[in-house]
C-alpha cells in the first residue's frame, strides 16, 4: 500500500490541478477580477488628512484639521479651526518681517510680478486629472489582459505587466499628484486651494520671519496608507520688538525674558490612506494564484499525449 501512495497523491494534485484550471474556475475568476477592477476605478481612492496644532507660543492652542477626498472625478476639501480666537489674536499682534531689511529690491519689484503671471498661466496644469486618466487607462488595459489570458491564452505575464501599471497609478502617479496640485494642504497659513505664487511669498515670508529654527521629520506605515510627522519650531520676529531683532537674529533670547515668548512651535501629521476599494486590488494576484491561466496544464497534456 505505500507503493500505491505516491501514485495516489500524484493523481490527487492532479485533479486538483485540472480543477484550478477549469473553465468554470477561470470564469469565475475573471469575473472577479473585472468586477473588484471597476469597483476601484469609481470609488474612493485617496484619502488625506492633516492634523497641526501650535503647541507652544502665543498661537497655543490653536488645531487645524484637514480633510481631502479624491474619486474618479472630484477633490473634497474640509477644513476647520479650532481655538481659532488665538490664531486670529497671534495674526493681529505680530509685525510682517521680510527676509532682510533691504531696499534694493525695490526697483525690480514690478518687473517680477508682472512675469508672474505668465508663467503661473503656462504652469496651470491639473495633475489630478491627469492622474486620473493614467488610472482609468490602466485598469482599462488590466481588464482586458483579464480576458485575453483566460479566453484567448496569451501570457500571464502581460496581466502582470498591467497590474503593476495600475499599483503605480494609484500607488506613485496619484499621491504625487494630490501634492502637486495641493502644495499648501499642509501649510496652516494658507487654504489649501492657494495659488503656488501665493504659497511661495507666504513661505518666503515665514523663512525671513523664523530664526533658530528647529525642525522634525518621520515616516510611518499605517493601515492602508503611511503617515508622516512634522515638528517645527522657532522664534518669531513679528512678536519681537523692532529695536531687538537683530540680537534675536544673532542669538535665542535668555528663558524668562521678554523676546524668549516669541518662541513658536507647531506640531502635525500628515496621513495618506489609500480607499478600501484600492487596497482590494491586492487580492489580485491571490486569485491568480489560485485560479491560474489553464493554457500552460493544456500544452503540457498536449506534449505528453
Amino acid at each position: 500500500m505505500s507503493r500505491t501512495s505516491p501514485l495516489m497523491r500524484e493523481g490527487a494534485v492532479s485533479r486538483i490541478g485540472a480543477l484550478r484550471r477549469h473553465p468554470a474556475v477561470a470564469w469565475t475568476r475573471a469575473t472577479l477580477v473585472v468586477l473588484i477592477a471597476l469597483n476601484a476605478a469609481v470609488s474612493v481612492w485617496l484619502i488625506a488628512e492633516f492634523e497641526g496644532q501650535y503647541t507652544e507660543g502665543a498661537p497655543s492652542p490653536a488645531r487645524f484639521h484637514v480633510l481631502a477626498g479624491v474619486d474618479d472625478e472630484y477633490t473634497m476639501i474640509d477644513v476647520s479651526i479650532e481655538n481659532s480666537t488665538r490664531l486670529l489674536v497671534y495674526q493681529l499682534i505680530r509685525d510682517d518681517v521680510g527676509p532682510e531689511e533691504d531696499g534694493s529690491g525695490d526697483g525690480g519689484g514690478d518687473d517680477a510680478s508682472s512675469d508672474a503671471p505668465a508663467g503661473s498661466e503656462e504652469e496651470s496644469v491639473n495633475r489630478l486629472d491627469r492622474a486620473r486618466t493614467w488610472i482609468q487607462v490602466t485598469v482599462g488595459l488590466l481588464i482586458l489582459l483579464e480576458v485575453l489570458v483566460t479566453f484567448v491564452g496569451i501570457s500571464g505575464w502581460f496581466r502582470a505587466a498591467g497590474f503593476l501599471a495600475v499599483l503605480l497609478a494609484f500607488l506613485v502617479v496619484l499621491p504625487l499628484a494630490f501634492i502637486g496640485d495641493n502644495p499648501n494642504f499642509a501649510n496652516p497659513g494658507s487654504t489649501p486651494n492657494s495659488a503656488p505664487e501665493e504659497a511661495e511669498q507666504t513661505e518666503s515670508d515665514e523663512q525671513g520671519a523664523f530664526v533658530h529654527e528647529e525642525t522634525d521629520f518621520g515616516v510611518g506605515l499605517r493601515l492602508g496608507g503611511f503617515e508622516v510627522s512634522m515638528m517645527y519650531a522657532g522664534y518669531d520676529l513679528g512678536l519681537v520688538e523692532e529695536d531687538n531683532r537683530s540680537s534675536v537674529r544673532e542669538a535665542p533670547p535668555e528663558p524668562g525674558t521678554k523676546d524668549a515668548a516669541s518662541y513658536v512651535k507647531f506640531d502635525s501629521t500628515l496621513s495618506l490612506r489609500f480607499g478600501p476599494s484600492v487596497v482590494l486590488l491586492l487580492a489580485l494576484p491571490v486569485l491568480w494564484l489560485l485560479a491560474p491561466s489553464g493554457r500552460k496544464q493544456k500544452l503540457l497534456s498536449d506534449e505528453s499525449e
